[in-house]
């Protein structure tokens, strides 16, 4: 499309050209007439009305390829913004966990949305309209110099003061572009985490003090933009002074020629048209390069997100049960000291019931983080089925486990979309059974229209208790081989617990499951529980061998059942 355009470009280009030349022709003609220097008028009149057409015939097919060349090009420039922002979504997608560590929502936002459409103002608007500026402005200035060097050169020095102020306001622009583009990205980071924040900040009556930040960085976006609106106008100023000062200093040279008969009225008013023909893509020339800066600036900061290295693709592709075996595993973040995870080893047969408790920061998300590969475990210290975790496909083991995290994410849509989200084939039967098992049954009535309620942004209508549930019913009705529940029932009464906990008995040798939690309660049934305390193994064992050494989960234990005691009776751990 953009070659089929850029095609139509020249063509238009050189019809436009030729219009000053038949009107300078059609004017010398009139005045050839007007003069009666002896002229056959029948001939000079015919010749006129040829002029005449022609002209209505170039101005017609100078339409019309305009119109195709910029549909086409314009077109284009639509088709590369879509498929560049699903080219950078599709390698967002594929990155790995650590850059989400450090990514910000409202900037990569900015990045989609307003880098990219200025990456296609230089596809579209900036081929168009600088192509026809590069093809029109020399062959102007070589036409006007067959018609009058003189006026030519008089032209051509005050055009010169042009070139020189776009060339010292370019490197401002360049700068300037730059920081507006990251101050956009600011305020949208900002203010993606005060609307996704609101409650908090209402709770804590710190609207006001949000609103001035907010407020404080618009006014930094401001007086960036300002700079660049100035530098602008300075480039536009010069732009109109130019070709004001070019038209007066022609009307003045080309008026004495003509007396002197060195031009004739036709040439002088030829020239003048060409010289109207060049103002307008020197307009867009100053226009194209106070954006081309901005579009450099955008260009960079889309490429941040292409240099960052995806998540390697490349393994086994094989069908896992779920038998996990640890060895000697010690892994650390980044350039962190300490090991969030030190010396652990365990093997858990698939079908079993693995159990992970400890104290906040003993490394329980580390772990199961590394058994999704979200982080890449040093070789030969997880394996899976009896394969090294890093020679397996990550997809292999997305296949293998289904997710319930402690902190939900619920996406703005109905809660049986929401459910059945891990699959498109999921039928009504699969629903059902994941929200009885999820106890979410008992809350059906209270939503207005059943399983098909919207939930607020982020689960926001929703108890925490019924969000972790449509989180749970989400990874049991995913039908995973391994179940990994990341202190998912914590918000949960005791009572809807116990009735969580019957229910995953019956998946008990289906699936392997693997279940950190808080309450101890999760975990009294697991075939092997690690105590983690700074990331080593403190304990492990079956709920009877930690009840008989009497150490951090006995205490523990007994500590919830005192507690529990003390809720009421009916309570039972």
């Amino acid at each position: 499309m953009v070659l089929a355009g850029a095609v139509c470009i020249p063509i238009s280009a050189a019809l436009t050209l030729w219009l000053p030349r038949l009107i300078g022709e059609a004017l010398d003609k009139i005045g050839e007439i007007a003069s009666g220097d002896g002229s056959d008028p029948t001939t000079v009149g015919g010749t006129l009305a040829t002029t005449c057409l022609l002209f209505a015939g170039v101005a017609t097919l100078d339409a019309l390829f305009r119109f195709f060349g910029r549909r086409l090009i314009i077109n284009a420039s639509r088709f590369v913004e879509e498929d560049l922002k699903s080219s950078l979504m599709n390698h967002i997608s594929r990155l790995r966990a650590s850059w989400f560590d450090r990514a910000q929502t409202g900037d990569l936002i900015s990045r989609f949305t307003q880098d990219v459409e200025l990456l296609r103002f230089v596809v579209g608007p900036f081929i168009l309209h600088g192509g026809m500026a590069i093809l029109i402005v020399p062959a102007s200035i070589w036409l006007m110099a067959t018609l009058s060097p003189t006026l030519t050169l008089a032209a051509g020095s005050i055009f010169g003061l042009l070139v020189v102020s776009l060339a010292l306001l370019l490197p401002h622009l360049l700068s300037h572009s730059r920081a507006v583009q990251e101050s956009i990205a600011l305020i949208s980071q900002r203010s993606n985490e005060s609307f996704s924040g609101i409650r908090v900040l209402m709770n804590f009556a710190r609207a006001r003090e949000e609103t001035e930040t907010i407020r404080q960085m618009s006014e930094d976006y401001l007086g960036h933009n300002m700079k660049l609106t100035r530098l602008r106008s300075l480039l536009n100023l010069s732009i109109h002074c130019s070709r004001d000062l070019v038209t007066l200093a022609i009307l003045v040279i080309g008026g004495l020629e003509a007396l002197e008969g060195r031009i004739t009225i036709g040439q002088l008013f030829e020239f003048l048209l060409y010289l109207g023909i060049i103002v307008w893509p020197l307009t867009v020339t100053g226009w194209l390069i106070a954006l081309l800066p901005r579009a450099f600036a955008a260009a960079e900061r889309i490429e941040e997100v292409f240099q960052q290295e995806p998540e390697p693709t490349e393994g086994r592709e094989v069908d896992l049960v779920g038998a996990i075996e640890a060895r000697n595993l010690t892994f650390s973040y980044g350039d962190e000291e300490r090991a969030a995870l030190t010396n652990l080893s365990f093997t858990l047969p698939a079908g079993q019931k693995l159990g992970v408790v400890g104290p906040i920061g003993s490394g329980k998300s580390t772990l199961i983080s590394l058994l999704l590969r979200l982080y890449d475990p040093p070789r030969g210290s997880i394996f899976i089925d009896g394969y090294d975790i890093t020679d397996l496909a990550p997809s292999s083991l997305r296949k293998l486990f289904a997710v319930a995290p402690q902190d939900p994410f619920l996406f703005s849509d109905t809660i049986n979309s929401n459910i059945s989200f891990s699959s498109d084939e999921m039928d009504g039967k699969d629903i059902d059974k994941a929200v009885r098992a999820s106890a979410l049954d008992q809350d059906i009535d209270d939503f207005p229209q059943g399983l098909g309620s919207i939930v607020g942004e982020r689960g926001l209508t929703l108890s925490g208790g019924q969000k972790q549930r449509v989180s749970l019913a989400r990874a049991l009705a995913a039908k995973r081989p391994a179940l990994i529940l990341d202190d998912t029932i914590s918000a949960v009464d005791q009572e809807t617990e116990l009735r969580i906990l019957k229910h995953l008995e019956h998946v008990r040798g289906e699936r392997t499951l693997v279940v950190t939690a808080h309450r101890l309660s999760a975990v009294a049934d697991a075939d092997l529980i690690i105590v983690l305390d700074h990331g080593k193994a403190a304990e492990m064992g079956t709920h009877t061998e930690l009840i008989a050494l009497d150490g951090y989960y006995a205490q523990a234990w007994r500590l919830q059942r005192e507690e529990a005691a003390l809720d009421g009776p009916g309570e039972n751990l």
